[in-house]
């Protein structure tokens, strides 16, 4: 019996969905040379290294004061609070299933969040942004979660949004796994993006520009790491939310 032929009849012996994850894993780190992983796990380290700098400039003295007729008009909706303390398991789940079965854009998603990040913080030391947040009187549920949000977090490193910018990262990312996973992740990115203006956490211009700083991050990042078919998942094979065959 050749090679071929055992190796046919061992994958037989698997449970067609242990055959289909194996696959897809192929395509994350582990399928990567020693060299390849090193350099994923760099690029990771670098992002969350440089996401640690935050709390050291998110103080005064700003600059930027963005409040505008519009943002006066948007009342604080309780709700949002939810997908706006979704944030970081929403970054953290994403980026261990891309490290695990998309290691290429584990390392996009990587370098668009550091580049988004420096940019970030050169507005947050050099042109520092405030929001006057309002003060809460009930004591829902919805509203103690929000006042947890306000003793949390400094009403300053405003301009640009890291809420919006980070979280179109990741839906951009997924859509570039599968379109089919991509819809309700970019949907579920979109509620954080809203989010950050209907718990007066950010004004209108600190989402817009959050957003866009975000998009030119990631299609760039794509573009180097990935390939130039990358932003519209033509340039991956094998769609994450492919069924295991049968």
């Amino acid at each position: 019996m050749g090679p071929s032929v055992a190796k046919a009849q061992n994958d037989r012996d698997y449970p067609a969905a242990v055959l289909w994850l194996r696959a897809q894993s192929r395509l994350g780190m582990i399928g990567q040379g020693w060299r390849g992983a090193a350099v994923t796990l760099a690029l990771g380290v670098v992002a969350i290294a440089t996401s640690l700098v935050y709390d050291a400039l998110n103080h005064g003295p700003n600059v930027l004061f963005l409040r505008t007729p519009i943002d006066d008009l948007i009342p604080i909706v309780g709700l949002f609070v939810v997908p706006y303390v979704s944030l970081r398991p929403f970054i953290y789940v994403s980026a261990l299933v891309f490290l695990l079965f998309r290691v290429r854009i584990f390392r996009s998603a990587a370098l668009s969040m550091t580049v988004v990040l420096l940019v970030s913080y050169a507005f947050y030391v050099f042109l520092q942004s405030y929001i006057d947040r309002p003060v809460l009187a009930d004591d829902d549920l919805f509203s103690r979660m929000i006042r947890e949000v306000y003793a949390s977090d400094q009403p300053y490193n405003d301009f640009p949004s890291l809420h919006a910018s980070l979280s179109t990262i990741f839906a951009i990312h997924w859509w570039c796994v599968d379109q089919r996973i991509g819809v309700p992740v970019g949907i579920w990115a979109a509620l954080i993006v809203v989010s950050t203006v209907f718990v007066k956490q950010h004004y209108v211009a600190d989402v817009i520009a959050g957003v866009l700083l975000a998009s030119v991050a990631s299609y760039a990042s794509l573009g180097l790491l990935v390939g130039r078919g990358a932003a519209s998942g033509s340039d991956l094979q094998a769609p994450l939310a492919g069924s295991a065959p049968a």
